[in-house]
């Protein structure tokens, strides 16, 4: 054998000692970061901490989570977890992630509660997007609008409410939901959906609007915006708006 072929040879061992020197370190340390994850309290949880919550506290997220203090770390199933924290009707959303050693970050967007509706002696709280976040007596929320008029079929906690009378129910949320996209929910006490031809909204402010039927809502709700801001700056004491009465808009106040 020539000196070319000895000197392949030789380096081809080097590389062969060299990748097998490699792999046992690897499986060393391998077996040393699994003796430390699952034979020590090293990655055990100590805190769990959660972001985000007003109605929760935060023993109910971390019950409802699954997750367990002193529990391996790496054995927290994410997925699972988040899934847990989701059928909370409050939860609208959730991140979860792990900060090693031993912490589990929980950060939580909740629903909040916005709107009333009468229900056999009882009252369903609604979200903006019309969840069911429980049922309950009224319990002094006040600044939260009341729906009057309105008929749920079998209402059920954490889904979304649905109107008996199929009819109206597109143009009742429709209503409802750009009543909140220009901020007039903040100044409504209650909406009143008996009369469908003449909805009625109510103002904290102690003034009655007579909407008319749930048609040009836009339109109509943009228009009553721009009286209650004038109203507002004039310091007019306004009683009634009427809406049902012609093409105009109609105010009616103390003197007049």
């Amino acid at each position: 054998m020539n000196k070319i072929g000895i000197n392949k040879k030789i380096e081809k061992k080097a590389k062969r000692k060299k990748v097998g020197i490699i792999f046992i370190i690897f499986i060393l340390f391998l077996s040393i970061f699994l003796m430390i994850t699952f034979k020590t309290n090293f990655f055990h949880i100590k805190d769990i901490d959660i972001n985000g919550n007003k109605n929760l506290s935060d023993l109910q997220i971390i019950n409802a989570s699954g997750i367990v203090l002193k529990e391996n770390i790496m054995k927290v199933n994410l997925s699972y977890t988040k899934k847990n924290l989701l059928s909370m009707p409050y939860i609208k959303e959730v991140k979860i992630k792990r900060k090693l050693p031993n912490r589990i970050i929980i950060d939580v967007v909740e629903r909040e509660e916005k709107f009333l509706i009468p229900y056999m002696g009882s009252y369903i709280y609604l979200d903006e997007d019309g969840y069911i976040l429980r049922i309950s007596p009224k319990e002094g929320e006040d600044k939260l609008p009341l729906l009057k008029g309105i008929s749920v079929e079998e209402p059920q906690i954490g889904e979304k409410y649905k109107i008996k009378d199929e009819k109206n129910s597109a143009e009742i949320n429709s209503f409802i939901h750009d009543c909140i996209k220009i901020n007039i929910i903040e100044s409504v006490a209650g909406f009143d959906f008996t009369d469908e031809n003449n909805v009625l909204i109510n103002l904290k402010k102690g003034i009655v609007v007579a909407f008319g039927p749930l048609d040009n809502i836009k339109y109509k709700l943009s228009y009553l915006l721009e009286i209650l801001n004038d109203v507002n700056k004039k310091e007019i004491k306004c009683k009634y708006i009427y809406f049902n009465k012609g093409e105009n808009p109609i105010i009616v106040t103390d003197n007049n």
